[in-house]
């Protein structure tokens, strides 16, 4: 058999990204034939990727990167936080951000096939499920060109898991008013998480389907304000039952019970009265009424998801539009065109976590079937 060389090593880690330990089997087993190593290689890490395919990978990290007139937003996906602090993994979202500004990918897997430093981002990212043995994923990638009137900016939260970037269009696209407002709209957008630019880009379907929301939260509260009042008589009947039993004494006529009880609590009383005044104007409201409320739910519910509806953060009570409006007095022509925010996971269904004891009994069978 061949002697294993340091430099045999060296070399088959550098074509398959395998750890040195794998790699030093690998080549013990085809007896210094590197080819044949490749292939134990390939045949290991296809295993223990089938094995992490079933996996979520909910943790990882985004970033976001400009680069002239371009710029980008890509999210990699592992499934712990440690694994997502790693070096390794940080260097391969990096590479994604540098080969996404270069090659400006449409999608996931366009962004996977490209090829850096004589691997795919697909390999690479398989590797990086191996070694690991934590399932890896590229989620997502956004890219944005600006013209040469827009301003793109960049904001990544401290922790990697939030990262934004925006647009922005103006006459003087480089001067420090416009940028410090980009700086603005970025912070505002990671931290209110807005939907929408403008209300012309929210669906009609959705607006729609909100109002039913409302509208059936409505209904709901209407029904549980007329209830209210014949609810709360119940349970004061039942105290009064109550107390009459620990006192041993019989009860009289109930409606009489009741008045004597409300008459000595002033508290239940006004309890009662509120109660009943919201009964009554649950059941009087006109229709019309019950529409203008919802318009106004509406109404409020789009300043929560429509950025130029929010107000800032930065500048309370101004909504952005009047902040955009201000700064467009100074700087001519400056608009927001668009933005994109990433969180890491958001939409991903994670698995419930296991409590100590389930995890202590599984560990315990599976230590009793070897």
């Amino acid at each position: 058999m061949a002697a294993i060389t340091a430099a045999m090593v060296k070399e088959l880690r550098e074509r398959t990204q395998s750890g040195m330990s794998d790699c030093k089997n690998a080549l013990v087993q085809a007896e210094g034939d590197m080819a044949k190593a490749v292939e134990i290689l390939q045949k290991m890490g296809k295993a223990k990727g089938d094995k992490a395919a079933g996996k979520v990978a909910a943790e990882g990290s985004v970033t976001a990167r400009v680069n002239g007139h371009v710029g980008v937003v890509v999210e990699l996906n592992c499934q712990t936080d440690f694994v997502a602090r790693g070096e390794e993994f940080k260097a391969a979202l990096r590479d994604l951000s540098h080969a996404a500004i270069e090659h400006k990918p449409t999608d996931k897997a366009t962004l996977e096939a490209i090829a850096f430093s004589g691997m795919t981002f697909k390999d690479r990212i398989e590797g990086l499920t191996v070694r690991s043995g934590e399932k890896h994923d590229v989620r997502r990638v956004a890219v944005i060109e600006g013209g040469a009137g827009s301003h793109l900016h960049t904001y990544v939260h401290s922790n990697d898991r939030i990262a934004v970037l925006a647009e922005i269009a103006s006459s003087d696209p480089k001067s420090a008013k416009v940028i410090e407002f980009a700086d603005d709209v970025c912070l505002q957008v990671a931290s209110m998480n807005p939907k929408y630019l403008d209300r012309a880009e929210v669906p009609a379907a959705d607006i729609a389907k909100q109002r039913e929301i409302f509208s059936a939260l409505m209904d709901k509260e209407d029904a549980e304000a007329v209830a209210a009042p014949v609810d709360f008589l119940a349970r004061i009947q039942a105290i009064i039952t109550e107390v009459a039993a620990e006192e041993g004494r019989a009860l009289g006529d109930m409606d009489a019970e009741v008045k004597a009880h409300l008459e000595k609590s002033e508290k239940d009383r006004a309890t009662l009265e509120g109660f009943k005044k919201a009964a009554e104007k649950a059941k009087g409201r006109a229709p019309a009424a019950k529409e203008k409320i919802l318009d106004g739910k509406v109404a409020k519910w789009l300043t929560e998801i429509v950025l130029l509806d929010q107000n800032s953060v930065k500048e309370n009570n101004t909504p952005i539009s009047k902040v955009m409006a201000n700064v467009a007095k100074e700087v001519a022509g400056t608009k927001i065109v668009r933005f994109v925010r990433f969180e890491v996971g958001e939409g991903i269904e994670k698995a419930a976590a296991k409590d100590f004891a389930t995890e202590v009994a599984e560990m315990a069978a599976a230590s009793a079937k070897g």
